[in-house]
């Protein structure tokens, strides 16, 4: 009857994944599950029992060691004392069919401290756990430990040079995880990763953390071990292979082999270009001795502090400097490799500019940095290796950007070139990006503070000089809010008493910088109604067109750590405040109102999903073990088996926890009469207090009215306060 059952599930089209595409042809993706344990691997402590193979042509092979139990399974009589052996040895066979694999989290190993025996990091992988069970049974590996210990991997010669991608490796490149995806997912789980990008999860959202599986039925073991399978490939497959076509223009870019570059990071990407390109005299060190210059204090951008303001059919222009690093870098020739050098030392026309030095000097001085820097130049006899990079890669964007822009306006577009010319020009921009923030990363091989220095530096004098012509005339502008290579202005109506509209000011003040600064100015969005919340990147802005959703920087209310509920209601509020100014007295106090009784409902009528919206998480800043003894979540990140980088969750109860010992569970109360509800409406209300406050919403009266009931203000006051 299982056996049915899988193959049912096997069979069924709603889960149909397929794709031809090159970077997935003739792959499978693979997934295995061993009996659990604890500390060190030993031999007697596991066995693998699941192993699944799903193909990018649809085919899925699943195994489990209930098939291998008996020597003759005509006759279930005598056992068979080899049977994972043989299970593994299918797994071998499957494994070597392929020539290209796809797995998840397949090559890590958990690192133990050698004295206390306890885990420090890392968990170990499908590939590891193989690669022990291969070794004993006395099965020939095809893996291998690392020199280091600190990863798996295929042993050269072995099963016809088959090539592996622990796709883990890709999406959690901040390369990818942030610029691709913006962020979607807060952690790199597989469940995390597939809930966010495919809206599926995995099987019955089960999970080896928190569930014993080989406790479950066979036929759940086996659709679970399949689900992951699936859930992998989905993720190869995901819009046409996206982050796998980045990864061979990354590739391209870096002079690196593909495989390579999907397990490794952006600062071993640039070290290889960089390398290949002094190596074919593209550039020299000769000149620069000190090119490498570890770590120091710098300064950012150039933030100006925001006014604190509601602004009601008053337009706020945000005006964005385009490329505005690149252009810096460009223009003053600045590289590792041409940043004082000692053939241009006496040039004055090396010099960088005074203005520069001296607001380098005045962020130092701030920033309380105890140095002094007198002079920097560049080096006028030959091109930089960074800037050499930048020109060629970001002509190669500008070149798909036009192409694409030329095939979209045809007729009858390709969309299968509009897909290629649009990944070329995201990978181009990606990697032009990804080499600035290298100078000041003290592991990698061209770290120079004094580039990145020169660099933030100029940005600095760039965008404070935008302010500056912004608020004299002709333009009079206010500046509401200003960082990096950004300035937020409200556009006043008047020039000399004459009528002048704000397109025309505002192309007369793109074209002044332009002329000035030699950068590009851009009118990114004018906001018809806007909040500032007088902190450093905090404004919500709305351009008036209905199908637009609010821009929201920086509002603690919609950060991951809050519940679903709180996030979800705090949305809402903002947008009803934002989309409609004039009914917000009455709307939002009816919209709190909503809230709250959706809330109170979750005990009699279960009207919403306790377990997913009211579960607050957190994510591991370090491994459980370095935090504090009573930090929250340390213990939690103890108590759920997690890493760093790993979320760990809790609920509010009533009473102390029995596991936790604290006011908090890491398990939603099986009494719902012991959650905390009233927890959750004061947080909602504590999150929305800036806003209310801005927007002349009566936040005291509305405490009053939603909570008043069943806490006094001075209790709320007290909880407020902590």
């Amino acid at each position: 009857m299982e056996d049915e059952q899988i193959q049912n599930l096997l069979h069924d089209t709603s889960r149909k994944i397929q794709s031809y595409r090159d970077e997935v042809l003739n792959s499978a993706s693979l997934d295995l599950e061993w009996v659990p344990y604890t500390g060190k691997y030993e031999h007697q402590k596991t066995q693998i029992y699941a192993a699944a193979f799903c193909t990018n042509w649809v085919e899925r092979i699943v195994l489990h060691l209930s098939n291998y139990l008996f020597l003759d399974k005509e006759k279930p009589i005598e056992k068979n004392p080899y049977a994972e052996r043989d299970l593994i040895k299918d797994i071998l066979f499957y494994f070597d069919q392929f020539p290209l694999t796809f797995g998840w989290y397949t090559t890590g190993i958990a690192v133990y401290d050698d004295i206390t025996g306890n885990r420090i990091r890392g968990k170990d992988s499908d590939f590891f756990i193989l690669h022990h069970r291969c070794l004993y049974h006395n099965l020939d590996s095809p893996f291998e430990i690392s020199p280091n210990k600190a990863y798996v991997t295929l042993r050269k010669g072995s099963f016809n040079q088959n090539k592996h991608i622990d796709l883990i490796k890709v999406f959690e490149k901040p390369i990818i995880k942030e610029n691709v995806f913006e962020g979607k997912y807060r952690t790199t789980g597989l469940n995390a990763v597939s809930s966010a990008l495919l809206q599926t999860s995995k099987y019955e959202n089960m999970s080896a953390g928190n569930i014993n599986i080989p406790e479950t039925s066979i036929t759940h073991q086996k659709e679970y071990v399949n689900k992951d399978a699936e859930l992998v490939m989905m993720l190869a497959q995901y819009n046409n292979c996206l982050v796998l076509r980045l990864m061979k223009s990354f590739s391209a870019y870096s002079e690196l082999d593909y495989f390579i570059v999907c397990h490794t990071n952006v600062a071993k990407w640039y070290e290889q270009k960089y390398k290949n390109m002094l190596q074919r005299g593209e550039g020299t060190i000769d000149s620069t001795p000190d090119y490498k210059l570890e770590k120091e204090s710098i300064a950012g951008g150039h933030h100006t502090i925001p006014k604190k303001g509601f602004f009601i059919d008053n337009p706020i222009c945000e005006l964005d400097v385009k490329g505005m690093y690149p252009t810096i870098v460009k223009n003053n020739n600045l590289s590792f490799d041409t940043l004082n050098c000692e053939c241009c030392k006496y040039d004055p026309k090396a010099l960088l500019g005074k203005e520069t030095i001296d607001v380098i000097n005045q962020s130092l001085q701030e920033n309380k940095v105890a140095r002094k820097v007198t002079r920097y130049w560049t080096c006028k006899k030959r091109k930089g290796l960074f800037p050499t990079i930048l020109k060629q890669v970001l002509s190669d964007r500008d070149k798909y950007l036009k192409l694409l822009d030329e095939e979209s306006s045809k007729t009858n577009p390709n969309e299968f070139l509009i897909e290629e010319y649009n990944t070329y020009q995201i990978a181009a921009k990606l990697f032009a990006n990804a080499g600035f923030g290298l100078f000041g990363n003290k592991y990698f091989e061209f770290s120079n503070y004094q580039v990145a220095e020169c660099i933030t530096g100029e940005g600095r004098r760039i965008h404070k000089r935008m302010e500056e012509i912004a608020q004299t005339e002709p333009f009079d502008f206010d500046i509401v809010f200003g960082f990096t290579d950004s300035i937020f202005v409200k556009v006043n109506g008047t020039d000399g008493g004459n009528s002048c509209s704000s397109d025309e000011k505002i192309a007369q003040f793109i074209s002044k910088c332009k002329d000035e600064l030699g950068i590009t100015v851009e009118l990114k969005n004018e906001f018809k109604t806007s909040i500032f919340y007088g902190k450093k990147n905090r404004f919500v802005g709305w351009t008036g067109k209905d199908d637009q959703s609010p821009i929201i920087k920086g509002l603690d209310g919609l950060a991951n750590s809050n519940p679903k509920w709180v996030r979800k209601w705090f949305f809402k509020i903002i947008e009803e405040i934002i989309k409609r100014p004039n009914s917000r007295l009455t709307s939002v106090p009816r919209l709190l109102k909503e809230a709250i009784s959706e809330l109170d409902n979750v005990i009699s009528k279960s009207s919403i999903s306790t377990e997913t919206e009211l579960k607050f998480t957190q994510r591991l800043k370090k491994d459980p073990g370095e935090y504090k003894k009573d930090v929250k979540t340390g213990k939690l990140g103890i108590l759920l088996g997690n890493d760093k980088g790993e979320e760990v969750h809790w609920y509010e109860p009533t009473g102390s926890d029995e596991q936790t010992k604290g006011n908090y569970s890491f398990l939603v109360p099986n009494n719902l009469k012991n959650l905390n509800v009233l927890e959750y409406k004061v947080l909602l209300l504590s999150k929305l207090k800036d806003t209310l406050e801005i927007t002349n919403i009566n936040f005291k009266q509305l405490e009053l009215e939603l909570i008043q009931q069943t806490l006094s203000l001075d209790h709320y006051s007290q909880i407020e306060r902590n």
